[in-house]
């Protein structure tokens, strides 16, 4: 079955930032497996933010365009004011992750979708 079908596969990310804190409180950024049109996508948002050099709104909304093409959800992530689970929606990326977090993000989603070795090996 493709990765992109198999309900549960998701893609389990935790932020350069975050790997130092302990597992059971570390933010982690769940993504799907990207079929070939959502890389297309993807990838499309990416140029399109490159592009727009200058252009800080249409940066974003690229950013946030790349985003829900490939992000599910996440976990561990609280108001510091509060302490409360913040939900995961549009809105929220823009409010919890920076550019550069969400690029870090999209390159670790694209580097998933490359086959290993292993992989390799079972198709041949």
């Amino acid at each position: 079955m493709p990765r992109s079908l198999d309900p549960n596969s998701r893609i389990t990310m935790v932020l350069a930032c975050d790997v130092d804190k302990p597992t059971e409180s570390q933010p982690r950024i769940f993504a799907r497996t990207l079929t070939l049109n959502q890389q297309r996508r993807l990838m499309a948002a990416m140029r399109s933010m490159k592009d727009a050099s200058g252009d800080a709104d249409r940066i974003i909304d690229s950013a946030l365009d790349a985003a829900e093409v490939c992000l599910i959800g996440w976990e561990n992530m609280n108001d510091p004011a509060t302490g409360d689970a913040i939900p995961f929606g549009r809105d929220a990326i823009g409010d919890v992750l920076s550019l550069e977090e969400m690029t870090e993000v999209f390159g670790a989603v694209l580097d998933s979708s490359k086959v290993d070795a292993g992989d390799k090996k079972k198709s041949e």
